[in-house]
């Protein structure tokens, strides 16, 4: 009998360390990636701080065999710090979506961000960034912006007389 209850420790004690490894595993993977997340923020606040950048983006620009939305000569410096800022937005709500799905956001915190979120997708820079950089994204953020976007699009097409 009691070499049954040591066997059932000793097995409970080991599910629970292996438990704890994914756990902790996840934990150290997600902190990895967030790291990285961080890093292209910084890196995409540089490109709008440090003007002497300009020239690099803009020539990365017309390397890519992808449009930005519109004639990649006509970017202006400040333009492309615009689209910068829209690129960060995009990013810090594809965060705060991924924190709600994980339930770290409560309902009405959430809430507050989704309303702000419609308004800044409604702009024309955040509407380019999603259209052109889309797989970029994590999917389920990108399929929520294309709903608010597509709500967004039979409003203004009801609106608009027949």
């Amino acid at each position: 009998m009691s070499t049954i209850v040591q066997t059932a420790v000793i097995t409970l004690t080991l599910v629970i360390f292996i438990l704890s490894f994914r756990s902790q595993n996840k934990a150290i993977q997600e902190q990895a990636y967030q790291k990285v997340i961080d890093d292209y923020g910084d890196a995409m606040r540089m490109l709008s701080d440090r003007p002497e950048l300009y020239a690099f983006q803009l020539e990365l620009f017309n390397r890519s065999d992808r449009p930005l939305g519109r004639e990649q000569k006509s970017l202006s410096r400040e333009d492309l710090i615009i689209r910068n800022y829209a690129v960060m937005m995009y990013g810090l709500f594809e965060r705060i979506y991924a924190l709600y799905n994980r339930k770290w956001i409560d309902e009405d915190t959430w809430k507050q961000w989704a309303a702000f979120l419609e308004v800044v997708a409604s702009h024309p820079v955040f509407m380019e960034v999603h259209q052109w950089s889309g797989e970029m994204w994590d999917q389920p953020f990108v399929d929520y912006v294309d709903n608010i976007l597509d709500k967004k699009n039979l409003r203004d097409s009801s609106k608009q007389p027949q």
